[in-house]
């Protein structure tokens, strides 16, 4: 199919006088053949799976994940190749992006050994499996990619200011269980101190103010 391909855009360039053009993003879910790599590598901006070696997610999981939302692509992994020789294992993010990161950060945990023959990516990108050891994208990214880093403390800052993240500190601080509002449910809570409503108010922010025995000005100081 990658030959077809080559002779087809050959066929394109040809017509239209543009030697310099670049494509997207080719896929390759099996691998082309060696001699069409490094004209493939040419024509396009971004080529993945190349290498015989080369690991995909499960094909319903990676169509999923590259037809899906960029922003949410770019922090999950849809294949990868390892080489235990050198120690590496190159892993490509949803958005093509590449990054390449020492086996040796992923240590043993309690009775968990990553055995690095048994090289596989699952749960739509947001894990690394080592045979039985597993490792999330999320601590991959935040041990090896700075931009990641910087992202997720300022997501972390965001989650903790607010008014939900200030009710979840006064509540614990007062020793009130989330059930413990009369005619609130600690679902509810749940979500308010989640971000996942917004900011209550009339006799619900009056209920927890009361319970909690602080204004409902004041509950965002903490």
């Amino acid at each position: 199919m990658t030959d077809a391909l080559l002779r087809a855009i050959t066929r394109s360039v040809s017509k239209v006088n543009d030697t310099g053009h670049r494509w997207g993003s080719l896929l390759t879910l099996e691998r082309p053949q060696p001699n069409a790599v490094p004209f493939l590598r040419t024509l396009f901006q971004n080529l993945v799976g190349e290498s015989a070696s080369f690991k995909w997610l499960p094909i319903d999981q990676l169509g999923e994940v590259v037809a899906g939302d960029s922003a949410a692509a770019r922090d999950v992994f849809i294949g990868g190749v390892i080489d235990t020789g050198f120690g590496l294992v190159t892993l490509v993010r949803g958005n093509f992006e590449r990054i390449t990161v020492p086996l040796s950060i992923f240590r043993p945990s309690g009775t968990s050994k990553p055995d690095f023959t048994r090289f596989e990516l699952n749960d739509f990108g947001h894990s690394v499996r080592f045979g039985k050891y597993e490792a999330s994208a999320h601590f991959i990214l935040y041990e090896s990619d700075a931009d990641y880093r910087k992202r997720m403390k300022k997501k972390q800052r965001a989650e903790e200011s607010g008014f939900g993240a200030s009710l979840r500190r006064l509540r614990i601080l007062k020793q009130v269980p989330q059930s413990g509002f009369a005619g609130i449910s600690a679902n509810t809570i749940g979500r308010i101190e989640g971000g996942l409503v917004e900011k209550p108010h009339g006799t619900t922010l009056k209920t927890i103010s009361q319970k909690l025995g602080v204004s409902a000005a004041e509950i965002e100081s903490y």
